[in-house]
């Protein structure tokens, strides 16, 4: 049995996790080192980290600075600051509630942000209306707050709530996959407020935790900030299923097999997949180039192993698809995690 499919992130986003820290003449090479990170690997597009070091540098960051908000603000939020906004928003008498609790005590707790919720009575969203430039210009702020308010609401609600959608104040990455993998939703970029957007329904419904589950949740909450996307849509259940068949048998499973393990025609699949502009090829070679990205750079495995591990006929063919993934050549990508 082989190790599950890692999930990878680009690094650009380790550095901009550090950005701020390191504005700020932190230590963070020991941060980086204490993660299993290069603190030589380049910080970009190009390469990569697992989620798994990406976890343990937010850890290692967070203990290191005494700052739940990793220095991206004028004012830390010291280890307890997300405990004390999960217990405010457990006081909400629904969801909606909870959520004008919760972002009233962040407003509280720090300077530089005044997160404001509306609701319309068909939809609600959170406004963050930064009051520090200097905040406002950190890409990194603005993904960590819209997904820490997701994730807080979609542990309130029971595991399963979803953004309708998400708008973004800052231009479009090039690194875009990497960021559908933190918002699985509809995605705005360049829209003059950073907006995160659910049904005014859903949130009518009433908080169904409370300070027995909060312990628990408390250990991992700021670390459900990187986990996978939740399997609900059709893209996501093939992308679940891909990983798990990958982990049992090492093998990629097709078309065929994996619309028989869902329970529907390979047809039906492809139609489904294709109403959420995705399509099983898509999927499948996003998780193979993660795959051999992450072997490349953890593994001498010869190229012609490799592609025969990714279920290429050939050397030559695996290479090609590679260029297409990336950019890069199997080679290069090896050579710049060694450098």
């Amino acid at each position: 049995m082989s190790n599950p499919t890692p999930v990878l992130f680009a690094s650009v986003f380790v550095s901009s996790l550090l950005a701020a820290a390191r504005e700020r003449g932190y230590p963070i090479e020991s941060f980086l080192r204490d993660a299993g990170i290069d603190p030589q690997q380049p910080q970009d597009q190009h390469h990569h980290v697992t989620v798994d070091q990406y976890v343990k540098l937010l850890r290692k960051t967070i203990k290191g600075l005494d700052d739940e908000g990793m220095a991206l603000f004028s004012r830390k939020l010291r280890r307890g600051s997300f405990r004390l906004m999960m217990c405010s928003a457990l006081m909400g008498d629904s969801l909606v509630g909870a959520l004008q609790e919760f972002t009233r005590t962040l407003g509280l707790l720090q300077d530089d942000l005044k997160p404001v919720v509306i609701d319309d009575g068909q939809h609600v969203r959170v406004e963050l209306h930064f009051i520090t430039p200097e905040v406002q210009s950190r890409q990194f702020a603005h993904v960590l707050l819209l997904r820490l308010i997701w994730r807080v609401m979609a542990w309130l609600e029971g595991g399963s709530l979803r953004p309708i959608g998400i708008d973004m104040a800052v231009a479009e990455p090039s690194h875009l996959a990497d960021y559908r993998k933190l918002f699985p939703t509809e995605l705005r970029f360049g829209m003059p407020c950073s907006t995160i957007w659910f049904d005014s329904a859903t949130l009518k419904a009433p908080v169904r935790r409370d300070h027995a589950h909060l312990h628990d949740y408390l250990d991992k909450g700021l670390l459900d900030l990187l986990v996978p996307a939740i399997p609900t849509r059709v893209s996501d259940r093939v992308r679940s299923y891909l990983r798990e068949e990958h982990a049992r048998s090492s093998s990629w499973s097709d078309l065929d097999r994996t619309s028989a393990a869902l329970h529907c025609s390979a047809s039906s699949l492809q139609r489904h997949l294709a109403l959420e502009a995705s399509s099983f090829q898509y999927i499948r070679d996003s998780l193979r180039r993660d795959w051999a990205i992450y072997r490349l750079q953890t593994s001498n495995l010869p190229t012609p192993a490799l592609a025969d591990e990714l279920g290429f006929a050939d050397s030559a063919s695996f290479q090609r698809a590679f260029k297409r993934w990336t950019g890069q050549t199997p080679g290069q990508i090896r050579k710049g995690s060694r450098q």
